[in-house]
């Protein structure tokens, strides 16, 4: 800290106090307060500032509380009224698998900024940006809720930034072939007659259904929880449109107790999109052998659970030697329509995002081959 005289033609001699010093999250900073009119004014607010920056120091150090201690109070009081079972399950699992045994039992105000960068660039070893970007954002909730409850004094958090992976470690979103996705499909729709629970008219319609199912999702985009959850009135198909309104709630639940939720993953995944004229040819043909309200169901009209789903869908992969799972076909779409020169504000709209650096970043992944082919293009025309 020092305190220096500045010389001023119009206001004469005054004095400046430049204070540096670490914050409650151990970051380097610095305070300059000028305009004292004697040294010993500057001297008293330099005294002062000290003194409570020590305070507000002690205040961080109070909670004897760990990381765990605090995310539990958090879900408890506010988790509990504020998000979906989904939403809860999704910060318990990302807690339980990362931070749990890990950062978590450490006093949340020992909790610095170095400490928590250092622990994702640790991460960043085992795991790609977007894991690393969930495990933010429980951090994020749950230093929020200590600050506002008075546990700690600042929160390091927007400060915290996510390692870049390195070139020979580039994430490559999967995506599915329509020569693939077609053979899932039919294989899907087969059934064996041997297997009593696999077989019967309850059977062939489930695995109708399993099938429409990926139809969907190949030309929407749809999550598998938004696909499962679609009813008949949700589509209009005199104008090719389509409304989302709802998810599945399944999540930890049993057969009976799974329901419909309107609380989607933001506020842009809810709205009416157009549709393909395909997709409209295949839903009529599916409305006419389908009484049920829902668009995906069992023989009885009952929801079908993802797992139950997926747990065929595995089945039926192995058999093929083919890898998918249900949200590389949000992936293929999202794709297709940009390598096809769909305007990006466009295909975040069709995708419901909420940011359009979502869609680019994350849902559109051209290969080397495309990047060849579209040079190839470029100067061919040049020729």
């Amino acid at each position: 800290m020092a305190i220096s005289k500045i010389q001023n033609k119009k206001y004469g001699n005054t004095f400046q106090v430049d204070i540096r010093y670490k914050n409650t999250l151990g970051i380097s900073k610095r305070h300059i307060k000028s305009g004292f009119k004697t040294f010993n004014e500057a001297k008293k607010y330099e005294r002062d500032f000290k003194e409570q920056l020590e305070v507000l120091i002690e205040q961080g150090k109070s909670t004897n509380k760990t990381f765990n201690d605090i995310y539990y109070e958090y879900m408890e009081i506010e988790g509990e009224v504020k998000y979906a079972r989904s939403t809860k399950v999704y910060y318990n699992v990302t807690h339980e698998m990362y931070v749990k045994d890990t950062i978590g039992n450490e006093n949340m105000g020992s909790l610095k900024y170095m400490n928590l960068q250092q622990f994702f660039n640790k991460m960043s070893e085992k795991y790609n940006p977007p894991t690393l970007k969930n495990i933010k954002k429980l951090f994020a909730v749950t230093f929020k809720y200590a600050l506002r409850v008075g546990y700690i004094r600042e929160n390091p958090i927007p400060y915290i930034q996510i390692p870049k992976l390195q070139n020979e470690r580039r994430v490559k979103v999967e995506i599915i072939s329509d020569e693939n996705l077609s053979k899932i499909i039919d294989a899907l729709q087969t059934v064996k007659r041997t297997n009593p629970y696999s077989s019967g008219k309850n059977a062939e319609f489930t695995f109708k259904s399993y099938a429409m199912a990926l139809i969907i999702g190949r030309y929407t985009g749809l999550r598998i929880s938004e696909t499962l959850a679609l009813k008949r009135q949700d589509f209009d198909l005199e104008n090719c449109c389509m409304t989302v309104r709802r998810k599945i709630e399944y999540s930890g639940l049993k057969a009976k107790d799974i329901h419909t939720t309107h609380q989607l993953k933001s506020a842009k995944s809810k709205g009416t999109v157009e549709i393909s004229k395909l997709l409209c040819s295949y839903l009529k043909k599916w409305f006419e052998i389908n009484p049920f309200e829902f668009v995906i169901c069992d023989g009885k009209g009952n929801f079908i659970k993802p797992e139950t789903l997926n747990h065929r869908l595995r089945e039926v992969c192995k058999e093929l030697n083919i890898n998918f799972h249900y949200h590389m076909l949000r992936h293929t779409y999202a794709t297709e329509l940009v390598m096809s020169g769909v305007n990006p504000v466009v295909v975040k709209d069709l995708m419901r995002h909420s940011d359009i650096s979502t869609t680019w970043s994350i849902y559109t992944h051209p290969q080397n081959e495309d990047q060849r082919k579209a040079l190839d293009n470029l100067y061919m025309e040049m020729k």
